[in-house]
């Protein structure tokens, strides 16, 4: 009997130790941290007597920076998860990691101490994921300005948003609310970093409704977007605060408010077919910005172009990239012909559209009569772009890529010199360490074009070079 017993006091503890086993949820950690290093040589495209005049000399410019990220996602049950992410370290070395103050939320939360991160960790993402009403729910802090091609998106950002799309065989339908904050307010009657706001409507919200069918090689979606924006054309506590420019390069108004509402249609398409790999994306957007008073309404109607193909050979590949993005005609004062920015995520070249260029160094061009010619981040605004590519596969571990761009404003603004971005040519090499550990190396070459005069024939550009190399390391 005391045997039996004890065999049964056995199974029972097994039993319950594989019990408490299963109940715990199963957590999966993936991260990157990234060590990017650049010298750039002339990041305003003037020449030194043009620099010296602006008191812009010596804008060559150096440092290494870096990143960690870490996501987790805590499976509790099937059909329920949690994901999480934060950025620590994300900082150029040698910088001061301790934000200024005073704190957020404080009152004097204003002018430079308004724009000022905290540079040692920025918790950015928060959502639950669930089984539900025959399909999939996200609903938190996540992913924003996720689609198609990723040419005109943005997978860094993250925003507040409830997310459910339903899979039926090869296709998933989808319905998206987000709440932005990338203007650093939001909230009904307040706004984020401390700043108020009157009355209620102070929302930037977005709606979408989006469809994808899926095959062995390939895929195509369609995408519409409402965007109304009641929140960046706002007034701070007392009538003061930010300069409300408003959307895509209409006139610059801070005296009067204004509410914006942007339809958008997206289709999109990815396909291999043997050695041939083809992408392309249209974002045609729609509207209206609407002003206080009797300042006159802005009607909104753009577009903007992509597609890439590919050609693959053993061990060579080469293909040619274009993009078209609409830009504001100076002659229409009552309408914005602007199309949709390109993405952060999308890094045409290492110094042109470059994201981790234009984040480290500044955007090419500031400083210049003629001004940047991509949005801050990189982000690509009215252009005409051409792109053809080479690359070598020399090895499993070693790649070489050469390209060469093209670079023309759709839209030349207001008495400017010309619409003539410049060239570039880029060469650089992916060494892999190991499976997860990448090195890069690079040089890229800009021709700067005319555009950067502005409106003064006489001031004299010159070109512009950058040295990078880049330690990924991806888990």
């Amino acid at each position: 009997m005391k045997k039996l017993l004890i065999g049964f006091l056995a199974v029972g503890l097994v039993m319950g130790f594989a019990l408490t086993a299963s109940a715990q949820p199963n957590i999966k950690a993936s991260g990157q941290l990234y060590m990017y290093g650049t010298y750039a040589d002339n990041q305003t495209g003037l020449d030194e007597s043009a620099k010296a005049a602006s008191s812009l000399a010596g804008q060559s410019r150096a440092n290494i920076a870096n990143r960690l990220r870490m996501q987790f996602e805590i499976q509790v049950q099937e059909g329920l998860k949690l994901t999480t992410r934060f950025d620590a370290l994300e900082r150029v070395w040698g910088e001061n990691h301790v934000a200024n103050t005073p704190s957020p939320g404080a009152t004097a939360w204003t002018g430079a101490n308004a724009v000022t991160p905290e540079r040692n960790i920025s918790w950015e993402r928060a959502y639950v994921t669930f089984n539900a009403l025959y399909g999939v729910f996200d609903v938190g802090y996540q992913a924003s300005k996720n689609w198609g091609t990723c040419a005109f998106c943005d997978d860094f950002d993250s925003d507040a948003g409830i997310h459910y799309r339903y899979m039926m065989g090869p296709w998933t339908f989808g319905l998206e609310y987000e709440k932005r904050a990338d203007t650093n307010r939001s909230g009904e009657g307040s706004g984020q970093g401390g700043a108020q706001l009157g009355g209620t409507d102070n929302d930037h919200d977005i709606y979408h409704i989006f469809g994808i069918y899926r095959w062995t090689t390939g895929q195509a979606g369609l995408r519409w977007e409402m965007d109304r924006d009641a929140n960046s054309g706002k007034f701070g506590a007392g009538g003061a605060g930010l300069t409300r420019v408003a959307p895509y390069g209409t006139p610059l108004l801070d005296t009067v408010e204004w509410v914006s509402t942007f339809y958008e249609l997206s289709p999109y398409v990815q396909w291999n077919i043997g050695p041939f790999a083809l992408e392309s994306e249209l974002r045609y957007i729609w509207g209206e910005t609407d002003y206080n008073g009797a300042q006159q309404d802005i009607d909104r109607k753009g577009w903007s172009f992509y597609a890439m193909g590919k050609y693959t050979m053993g061990a060579f590949y080469g293909g040619l990239e274009f993009a078209w993005i609409t830009g504001d005609d100076p002659g229409t004062t009552d309408k914005n012909e602007a199309g949709v920015p390109g993405g952060q995520a999308w890094d045409p070249m290492l110094i042109y559209g470059n994201f981790w260029n234009s984040k480290h160094q500044g955007v090419f061009g500031t400083g210049s009569p003629g001004g940047a010619i991509s949005a801050g981040g990189g982000s690509e605004t009215n252009v005409k772009f051409f792109k053809p590519f080479v690359g070598w596969k020399v090895n499993p571990q070693l790649e070489v890529v050469a390209q060469f761009g093209w670079l023309k404003a759709d839209e030349k603004p207001l008495d400017y010199v010309s619409d003539d971005y410049g060239k570039e040519f880029d060469l650089y090499a992916n060494y892999k360490i190991y499976n997860n550990l990448t090195y890069t190396v690079g040089f890229g070459y800009f021709w700067t074009g005319d555009y950067f005069k502005g409106t003064n024939a006489a001031i004299q550009v010159d070109d512009n070079y950058l040295v990078m190399n880049a330690l990924n390391f991806v888990f």
